[in-house]
């Protein structure tokens, strides 16, 4: 995969995980409970998948600079 590609996700689970805050914090104060931890399940979610992504992210542009000096 392109590391374009890794951040591009990353940045996509990390705008997911504020809109998943937002949405909690707006059904919080205006709506109901139930939809509110729905978001919240949203958030966590989120951020766990943002995570992994970050850390495959990182793993693979090492993986790149390895393979980077072992060519040289």
């Amino acid at each position: 995969m392109d590391q374009n590609l890794f951040k591009i996700l990353e940045k996509l689970w990390l705008g997911g995980a504020v809109v998943g805050v937002l949405g909690c914090i707006f059904f919080l104060t205006q709506r109901d409970n139930d939809s509110a931890l729905f978001f919240f399940a949203f958030f966590i979610l989120s951020c766990v998948i943002y995570y992994v992504r970050r850390t495959q992210s990182k793993k693979h542009q090492e993986y790149l600079d390895q393979k980077n000096k072992a060519g040289k």
